[in-house]
């Protein structure tokens, strides 16, 4: 017959296995509307899913803490379509696990304010600014250098913008 160690060192095993196997971390991603008047509109894609989450309408002063799962040894990334008043931008990446430039550590917070002059990336008491570009009728997000996005790249179905070095 089995001793009682025995049962608690099964037991044990069992419940560490189990931890182990289900132990995936999340990441948060933060998006801020401070604009004073214009109500935000967002759809965000998880790892360049072509299945958007539900839209969301953010009054200005509200907050939408996105939560989802954090892959290690995979390349995790949030991209959203993100309209403010006139202004929108389609796809702008909020978080990519492979892009230092950008929110890419899951333990860390990250905080994106939307604000009518653009997107501010607040990240350790500092803003790192993406802002609206008004050259084209249609405006998207630039950061510098300003990449200019010509009128065919915006026909197409899904854009992924991707900020330059």
């Amino acid at each position: 017959m089995p001793s009682s160690s025995h049962h608690q060192f099964v037991l044990c095993f069992f419940l560490l296995s189990f931890l182990c196997v289900n132990s995936q971390s999340s990441y948060v991603v933060i998006l801020r509307n401070e604009s004073p008047n214009n109500v935000v509109k967002e759809e965000c894609y998880v790892n360049d899913d072509y299945h958007p989450g539900e839209e969301i309408l953010l009054n200005p002063g509200m907050s939408n803490h996105i939560t989802t799962t954090f892959f290690p040894g995979k390349s995790n990334t949030l991209s959203c379509t993100l309209h403010l008043g006139q202004k929108f931008v389609v796809l702008f990446e909020l978080f990519d696990s492979d892009d230092t430039s950008i929110c890419h550590i899951p333990s860390e917070e990250c905080v994106w304010k939307i604000q009518e002059d653009g997107l501010c990336m607040f990240s350790q008491g500092k803003c790192v600014m993406f802002y609206w570009d008004n050259s084209l009728s249609i405006r998207h997000i630039a950061s510098e250098p300003t990449k200019h996005i010509t009128s065919d790249e915006l026909k197409s179905e899904h854009i992924i913008w991707k900020r330059t070095p």
